[in-house]
């Protein structure tokens, strides 16, 4: 019967250090997990930074520039427009000269 009992502890220390040795091994994996997580997460934010500085900043730098640009030079006609109305309105139309073709 010792015999049993021996052969028994030896086979639950064997499974207690393959316990061990799992654990460990569960630790270094999620420590691994981490790390890659990590740098992935890093080089996608760096990835999508430098895209976005060198690319859709400036097109959107363009577009609005363009948009700007038409809205203000709408802005200037019409306001030119209505200024030489009222000024034509305002002014009588004898110190207009007129063209006389001879």
């Amino acid at each position: 019967m010792t015999c049993l009992s021996l052969d028994q502890r030896l086979e639950d220390a064997r499974a207690h250090e393959q316990a061990e040795d799992f654990a460990r091994q569960e630790k270094i994996l999620k420590l691994i997990s981490t790390e890659l997580t990590r740098n992935t997460t890093r080089v996608v934010e760096m990835a999508v930074k430098n895209e976005v500085q060198n690319s859709v900043l400036p097109s959107l730098e363009n577009i609005t520039k363009n948009e700007v640009r038409a809205a203000f030079n709408d802005q200037i006609e019409r306001g030119l427009g209505d200024y030489i109305s009222q000024v034509s309105f305002i002014l009588p139309t004898s110190q207009f000269p007129t063209h006389n073709p001879r």
